[in-house]
C-alpha cells in the first residue's frame, strides 16, 4: 500500500488524477522470544535492497516506500541470534504487519528462517479492492488488462459500480493513462509486464481525484539488478465465425434469401407461397424480379432495360461482397527486463521493454476487417544516489479500427456484440442492408496513444519520503473515409454497364436494384483530426510521524492542450455537414491531506480534498432565444453576444474508510466520500454549427458543475478455514449534477439548439458476495456474484418554447408528470 504521508499544505486543488500510491509499507514490532519485551535498536532489512529501518524504544519500525513484490526481510540484533523471513508481500497501497521475535544467542546460536504466511483477512483495508501479484495474474484465464478488470465483483467491461469508464482511472507506475478526448482510460499495455495489478471499486482515498467509480492502479517490472528476465504469452484462434446460425451472406439469410428462393423471386414474397411466418421472417419483396424488370421497361430511360434474370443477377452483384472471416484473433504478448549492460556506473540502471499486439477479427468485415492495438512500453530505473531513485519512462500506443461514429465522435467498434446491435432489424435504424453489404458505411480509423514520464523519489529516512512525477500523455486521431469507389461503368450485366458499387466510398445518390439498397448517401460521415496532449506535474509526501500516523500530502497541477476537430461532412447533403471545433487550455490543480490511524482495534483513513477547475477563456452570456443564436445571425455570433470569463470551480471532497478488526479472521468495515469528475470535453467546449445555415444546433455550458456521486459502503470479510477469504458488501451512491441536453426553440423556430443543463441524477445500490482462493498449489481462483439496481430520473423538461402556448401544451404532457 504505497502510501505517501502528507504534510498538510495549504493550496487550492483541482483535478487530478492520482497517484504517488503505488508502493506499500511493512511495520510491526521486534520482541525478545522470551520474555516478550520489545527490542530497541534492531535492524530489519530487505534483503538485496537499501531498504530498512531499526526499531525505536517501543520495539516499532516502519518501512515506507516499498515497491509490491515478494520480499525476504532479515531482523537483527547484538546478543541475539538473526533472524531471516521469506516470500514477505507487499501489495499496493497496503500496510504488511510483521512482528518479529528474535532468541538470544546464548539459547540459540543458528539463524532461523522461516517462511512468512499473508494473512487472509487484510486488516488496514476500509475498501473494496483486489490486489493481484504476478503470479495470481499469469494463472488468470485472460490475455489482457481489460480481460481481469473484467472478472471482478461489480465490473461489466470498464464500467463499475454503474458508472461508466470516463469516471474510473487507469494508473501505470503514478501516471494516469487517460483520452481526454472523451475522458476514457488507455488500457492497452503489455500483459506480461505487469509486476502488481489493484483493481479498487469504491472507498478512493483523498490522494485521488477525478474520479467517481473505479481505480485501476498498475505497476511495471522494473527489471532485476542482477538478472535478465524474459516473459511471453500467446493466444491464436483460428477464423471462424462469431455467430450462431447462417452466415450474413447465406442464401437463407434476411436479406437475400426472398430475392432468389423459387417460390417467391419472380413474383414476390405476397404471392401466396410463404406462410405469414415465413414472411415475418424476411424481408420484403413485393411483385418480385418480374415486377422490376416491368418497371425498368416501362420507364423513360432505354438504358437500363433488364430482363427479371438480368436483374436478379444484377441484385447478387450488388450483394457479393464476401463476409467470412478469414483471418485468425491472436495476441502477442512480450516483455524483457533486467540490468543495462555498463549500467553499474549508473545506479545500477535497469530496463524493461515490453511489446503487446492484438488482433481481433469482426463480427462482419466493416470499413477495416478487424480491430488492431499495438503497444510498446519502455521504463529505465536508477539508483542515482543513496536514497535516491530515478524512473523515465514512455510509451507508444496505435489502435486502428472502423470508428463507431457517424458524426466523427471518438469510439472503434471492437466488440461482435457492438456490431450485431448496429446491423439488427430490431434497433429501428435505417439502411441496414448497407450496413452490411456495403465496404464504406463506416469510416476507418487510427487512434495513436502516447506518453512519457518520469518519476524521481527521495528516502529521507526508513519513515519519510517524497516524490516528485512529471508526464506528458497525448492522443491523435484520423478518421476519414477509405478507398474511393471506381465509378466507371465496366461490369456488363444483361446489356448494361454497372460500376463496383456498392464497393468503396461515394458521396451520391446510388440505389440498388431490387431492395433499393442506398450504395452511396451517408456514407463514410465522421472526421476526425484532433490532437490532444496533457502535462502533470505532481509532488507528494509522506511520513510514518509515529507508530499511529501515517499522513500523507500532496499537490498537483494538470494542464491540457485540447485540439479538437470532428465533424459530419456528406458532400451531397450540406445541409445535414457539421463541424464541431475548439483550442482550449484547461486547468486543474488539485491538494490533498491524509492519515492513516492504526490501532488495534481500528484502522481509520482520514482525509480531504480540495479540487480547483479553471476551463479557460471566456464564454457567450446570453438569453436562451437570442436570435444571435439563428442562422441568420449566428455569423457575429461573437459580436453580437457578450463574452465573460468562464467561471473557475473549488470543491470541497471530504472522505473517510474506517476497518474494524473483529477478530484476527474477520473484520468490518465501511467507507464514505465525496466525489467529482470532469464531463466529456463536448459539454465544456462545444459550439456546434451547421455549415450550410450557420445556425447553432448544440453548444456547451463550461460553467456547469462538475458530476457528483456521494458513495457509502458497507463490507464485512471472514476467514475460512485459513483457505478461503469470504467477502459480503452492500453499496449505495447518490450521483447528481450530470448533464444531459436540452432544447431550447424560440417562437419562430429560427432559434433550436441544444445544451447540457446538470439536472440528470441517479441512486445506484447494490451488493456483492465473493468467495475467493488465492493459496495452495493445487487449485486458486474465486467466485463473485453482483447485483446492482439503478434509478434515475430528470429534473426539468427536455425542451423549451418561447411560445407560451406550445410551452404550456408541453408542460401539461402526462408523460412529464413524473420523474
Amino acid at each position: 500500500m504505497r502510501k505517501l504521508l502528507l504534510f498538510f499544505t495549504l493550496f487550492i486543488t483541482a483535478f487530478t488524477i492520482q497517484t504517488f500510491a503505488q508502493t506499500g509499507k511493512i511495520n510491526g514490532y521486534v520482541r525478545d522470544a522470551e520474555t516478550g519485551e520489545e527490542l530497541i535498536g534492531a535492524n530489519v532489512i530487505l534483503e538485496g535492497t537499501t531498504m530498512g529501518a531499526a526499531t525505536n524504544i517501543d520495539g516499532y519500525y516502519a518501512i515506507t516506500n516499498v515497491p509490491p513484490g515478494s520480499y525476504t526481510i532479515r531482523a537483527s540484533m547484538v546478543g541475539y541470534s538473526p533472524k531471516t523471513i521469506q516470500d514477505v508481500r507487499v501489495n499496493i497501497n497496503l500496510t504488511t504487519e510483521l512482528n518479529i521475535t528474535l532468541s538470544s544467542s546464548a539459547i540459540q546460536t543458528e539463524e532461523v528462517v522461516v517462511v512468512a504466511t499473508q494473512p487472509i483477512v487484510r486488516q488496514d483495508v476500509s475498501s473494496s479492492v483486489v490486489n493481484l501479484n504476478i503470479e495470481e495474474v499469469k494463472s488468470l484465464p485472460v490475455v489482457s488488462v481489460t480481460g481481469i478488470i473484467g472478472l471482478q465483483a461489480g465490473v461489466q467491461g470498464l464500467t463499475i459500480r454503474g458508472g461508466a469508464s470516463d469516471q474510473t482511472a487507469f494508473v501505470v507506475n503514478g501516471i494516469t493513462l487517460r483520452d481526454e478526448r472523451d475522458n476514457t482510460p488507455y488500457t492497452g499495455i503489455s500483459f506480461t509486464s505487469i509486476e502488481e495489478l489493484q483493481i479498487q471499486t469504491g472507498g478512493f482515498n483523498a490522494e485521488y481525484g477525478n474520479i467517481r467509480s473505479g481505480l485501476i492502479n498498475v505497476v511495471t517490472k522494473e527489471g532485476k539488478k542482477d538478472k535478465y528476465s524474459v516473459s511471453f504469452i500467446g493466444r491464436y484462434r483460428p477464423a471462424g465465425r462469431k455467430h450462431f446460425g447462417a452466415a450474413v451472406n447465406d442464401p437463407n439469410s434476411y436479406w437475400i434469401k426472398p430475392y432468389i428462393d423459387p417460390e417467391v423471386a419472380w413474383t414476390g414474397t405476397n404471392n401466396g407461397n410463404w406462410d405469414i411466418y415465413t414472411q415475418r421472417n424476411y424481408a420484403k419483396f413485393p411483385g418480385g424480379w418480374n415486377a422490376v424488370s416491368e418497371a425498368l421497361l416501362s420507364d423513360s430511360d432505354p438504358n437500363n432495360d433488364l430482363t427479371p434474370e438480368a436483374a436478379q443477377q444484377v441484385f447478387l452483384w450488388q450483394h457479393r461482397r464476401e463476409l467470412d472471416i478469414k483471418r485468425p484473433d491472436y495476441d502477442v504478448d512480450m516483455s524483457v527486463s533486467g540490468p543495462v549492460p555498463g549500467g553499474q556506473s549508473f545506479g545500477n540502471l535497469r530496463f524493461l521493454a515490453s511489446y503487446r499486439q492484438t488482433r481481433e477479427m469482426y463480427y462482419i468485415p466493416l470499413s477495416k476487417d478487424s480491430y488492431q492495438d499495438f503497444n510498446g512500453q519502455v521504463r529505465l530505473t536508477s539508483d542515482i544516489a543513496t536514497g535516491m531513485k530515478l524512473s523515465i519512462e514512455g510509451l507508444y500506443g496505435e489502435q486502428t479500427g472502423t470508428n463507431s461514429s457517424r458524426a466523427g465522435g471518438p469510439g472503434l467498434f471492437r466488440s461482435a456484440s457492438g456490431i450485431a446491435s448496429n446491423i439488427d432489424m430490431r434497433s429501428g435504424a435505417s439502411y441496414l442492408d448497407a450496413r452490411v453489404y456495403a465496404s464504406d458505411y463506416w469510416a476507418p480509423s487510427t487512434i495513436i496513444t502516447n506518453m512519457q514520464g518520469f518519476k524521481f523519489t527521495h528516502v529521507l529516512s526508513p519513515q519519510t519520503f517524497y516524490e516528485v512525477l512529471g508526464s506528458r500523455v497525448a492522443s491523435k486521431y484520423d478518421t476519414n473515409p477509405g478507398r474511393k469507389r471506381d465509378t466507371r461503368k465496366l461490369y456488363n450485366i444483361g446489356g448494361v454497364l454497372f460500376d463496383e458499387s456498392p464497393i468503396g466510398y461515394f458521396s451520391g445518390v446510388s440505389s440498388g436494384i431490387g431492395s433499393a439498397m442506398n450504395m452511396g448517401l451517408g456514407y463514410s460521415n465522421s472526421r476526425d483530426s484532433s490532437k490532444l496532449a496533457t502535462y502533470t506535474l505532481k509532488t507528494d509526501f509522506a511520513s510514518q510521524v509515529d507508530k499511529y500516523n501515517y499522513i500523507k500530502t500532496g499537490f498537483e497541477f494538470i494542464y491540457t492542450d485540447n485540439n479538437v476537430n470532428y465533424g459530419l461532412i456528406e458532400p451531397a447533403l450540406p445541409s445535414s455537414n457539421s463541424i464541431s471545433a475548439w483550442h482550449t487550455f484547461p486547468k486543474r490543480l488539485g491538494v490533498y491531506v491524509q492519515d492513516k490511524l492504526e490501532f488495534e482495534g481500528m484502522i481509520a483513513n482520514l482525509g480531504i480534498r480540495l479540487d480547483y477547475l479553471d476551463p479557460g477563456g471566456d464564454w457567450y452570456e446570453y438569453d436562451p432565444y437570442n436570435k444571435a443564436l439563428s442562422g441568420k445571425f449566428a455569423g457575429g455570433l461573437d459580436t453580437l453576444l457578450k463574452k465573460v470569463s468562464v467561471e473557475k470551480q473549488l470543491n470541497f471532497a471530504p472522505r473517510l474508510g474506517v476497518a474494524f478488526p473483529i477478530t484476527v479472521n474477520s473484520k468490518l468495515y465501511f467507507n464514505y466520500g465525496h466525489f467529482r469528475s470532469m464531463p466529456v470535453p463536448e459539454n465544456l467546449f462545444l459550439l456546434r454549427r451547421s455549415l450550410s445555415t450557420f445556425e447553432v444546433t448544440r453548444i456547451a455550458n463550461p460553467s456547469n458543475p462538475l458530476p457528483r456521486t456521494i458513495a457509502y459502503e458497507l463490507g464485512y470479510e471472514q476467514n475460512m478455514f485459513d483457505q478461503f477469504l469470504l467477502s459480503i458488501k452492500g453499496y449505495y451512491k447518490d450521483v447528481s449534477d450530470q448533464p444531459r441536453l436540452v432544447r431550447y426553440i424560440s417562437r419562430n423556430g429560427a432559434v433550436n439548439y441544444t445544451r447540457p443543463e446538470p439536472n440528470n441524477y441517479a441512486d445506484i445500490r447494490g451488493f456483492e458476495i465473493e468467495l475467493r482462493k488465492n493459496r495452495g498449489e493445487w487449485i486458486t481462483g474465486f467466485f463473485n456474484y453482483t447485483y446492482m439496481v439503478t434509478t434515475s430520473g430528470f429534473f426539468g423538461l427536455d425542451i423549451y418554447y418561447e411560445d407560451p402556448a406550445l410551452f404550456r401544451q408541453r408542460q401539461t404532457d402526462t408523460k412529464l408528470l413524473y420523474q
